[in-house]
């Protein structure tokens, strides 16, 4: 096999096989995802801490006003455009 072919099939290769050692081997496996491990693993502990799918309800409504109220003033602060 020629060199350059060579180099093509590893560089085919390496991309599979690197995501098989960063998903299991490199990082320890499932045994590392303890708390505080993530930047997502705030908001998982406090969902399930919550439990019920009315307070993820209720959660979510408050999110939403609060999005539209920062929306709201948002629009509001910005300057019209002058022609």
């Amino acid at each position: 096999m020629e060199l350059g072919a060579l180099l093509i099939l590893l560089l085919v290769l390496a991309c599979p096989l690197m995501m098989v050692f960063m998903h299991r081997g490199g990082h320890g496996g499932h045994a590392s995802h303890g708390k505080g491990h993530g930047h997502m693993q705030g908001a998982v502990d406090e969902v399930s801490d919550t439990g019920s799918l009315d307070e993820l309800r209720s959660r979510r409504a408050e999110l939403d006003t609060e999005i539209a109220q920062l929306e709201q003033s948002e629009t509001a602060t910005k300057t019209p455009a002058v022609a």
